[in-house]
């Protein structure tokens, strides 16, 4: 039985990134994939759009979206200077809209080989009733998904 095998090529990996500890695990994962691979390595975080109920119908605020922003870029920030310490060099990304959603399609309008996210992020008690964005993320997207814990 002689079967040609090509070697799996890892060229691009996304890592979704939301400030927690398994973030950051994540962030090292890909540094060091990255830097053995010779793969470039995408920082993505997504600002959650909030959308209030009210009796006029569905409104977007934006003073929660600028806070979340905000948050986004400072969470951006750690997350490069990590990866900067580590000796790699990344490309940061800042989207918005359903975390797990724009993690899969970015993976996708990227052509990301590898998508690297944390077990658990910050989402807390939510979990428990809408599951996690790591298990979202790796029933729906197309490539690899390591899930860092």
């Amino acid at each position: 039985m002689n079967v040609d095998v090509e070697p799996v090529q890892i060229k691009t990996i996304l890592v979704a990134v939301d400030g927690s500890e398994f973030s950051d695990k994540a962030v090292r994962h890909a540094c060091a994939l990255g830097q053995a691979m010779d793969a470039e390595v995408i920082l993505l975080y997504v600002v959650p759009m909030l959308v209030s109920a009210t009796p006029y119908g569905d409104v977007t605020s934006d003073q929660p979206f600028l806070a979340l922003q905000k948050v986004g870029e400072d969470i951006m920030a750690r997350a490069k200077n990590m990866a900067s310490k580590l000796g790699c060099t990344v490309v940061d990304l800042i989207d918005h809209g359903d975390p797990a959603r724009r993690i899969v399609d970015m993976a996708d309008e990227r052509s990301v080989d590898l998508i690297l996210i944390g077990s658990l992020g910050v989402s807390g008690f939510k979990r428990l009733f809408t599951g996690s964005t790591s298990d979202k993320v790796a029933k729906n997207a197309r490539c690899p998904v390591m899930i860092v814990r």
